[in-house]
């Protein structure tokens, strides 16, 4: 397929858009409702993988078409990418923002831009430019200076907390990372679909573990909380997870990780639209900071060397 460097900016600006809506959609959820975290999580991929995957059979079946093949080495690619970077990824972002406040939690998991540079350095050789570098520091100052961690009301802290909040970092990079070389042979559509299976079958596990099977179906009563679930799952989750998939066709993994930062800044501005959320000066100076890094002269993306998957 031919990289087209400009489709991928366009698809990595409409995932941002997509996924600045999942944040609020939680947690009218957990405000709202009796749902626990880790259901919700569950229930976000469960629907997601559902969707995929009848999606990719109903087309088989039109097309009349058999069904993608894939290798052993290639599914254990996508279930090890899927337990990690879907399933734990999920229960552990859950878990820092109990521990840190979401405050400290999302500049902890917007970390992940720089892990998923410095992996495609180790297992694709992929240069660092020094303008990478500050884009990726201006991006973090730019997130921390948005969600006001200077304020002591804000900033939670514990090694706990931190820990998690960087191993949910990492947990995603690798999403990006493994999918930057998986797309080469591979459809979005199926690698969002295992992964999610994969990742929710984690979360099954997890669920049934620390909460309870019970909890699974503890969301509310009547239509309404799994109609806003169902809106949730298939709406800012699966558009985020397959805009920014697709634009790992056209973009390097580092590069997209970058630009889609910039949902924190859409996210703030939706929030001060629509619930009425009050923004000081130093907030816009973030925001102007993360669109900067974006922006940053030089962050063109080249096409990378071939390298084999790093799963």
């Amino acid at each position: 397929m031919e990289r087209s460097p400009r489709a991928g900016i366009v698809f990595v600006v409409m995932a941002a858009l997509a996924w600045a809506g999942t944040s609020p959609g939680l947690a009218y959820l957990m405000d709202n409702y009796p749902i626990r975290a880790l259901t919700l999580a569950f229930w976000r991929d469960a629907l997601v993988a559902t969707a995929c995957l009848t999606g990719i059979g109903l087309v088989a079946l039109v097309r009349r078409q058999t069904l993608p093949a894939l290798s052993r080495a290639d599914l254990h690619g996508f279930a090890l990418t899927g337990v990690i970077s879907v399933g734990i990824y999920h229960a552990l972002f859950v878990l820092s923002i109990a521990l840190n406040g979401a405050a400290l939690g999302i500049v902890l998991i917007y970390l992940y831009p720089a892990f998923v540079t410095l992996g495609a350095r180790v297992f694709f050789r992929e240069a660092i430019t020094l303008r990478q570098l500050i884009a990726l520091l201006f991006a973090l100052v730019g997130c921390a200076l948005l969600v006001r961690i200077y304020d002591p009301e804000v900033l939670r802290v514990s090694w706990l907390g931190v820990i998690v909040g960087i191993g949910s970092a990492l947990t995603h990079a690798g999403y990006v990372l493994f999918n930057q070389r998986a797309l080469d042979r591979h459809s979005p559509w199926l690698s969002l679909a295992l992964t999610m299976a994969f990742g929710s079958l984690t979360l099954l596990l997890l669920v049934s573990v620390v909460d309870g099977p019970a909890t699974l179906f503890q969301i509310g009563s009547g239509f309404m909380p799994w109609l806003l679930l169902l809106g949730l799952s298939l709406g800012p989750t699966l558009g985020g997870y397959a805009l920014f998939t697709i634009s790992l066709r056209h973009l390097p993994g580092r590069i997209a990780s970058l630009i889609v930062v910039i949902e924190a800044p859409i996210a703030t501005l939706a929030a001060v639209l629509l619930l009425g959320e009050r923004i000081v000066p130093i907030q816009i100076l973030g925001m102007v900071l993360i669109l900067f890094a974006a922006l940053l002269p030089g962050l063109r993306p080249r096409a990378s060397s071939p390298a084999t998957s790093p799963a």
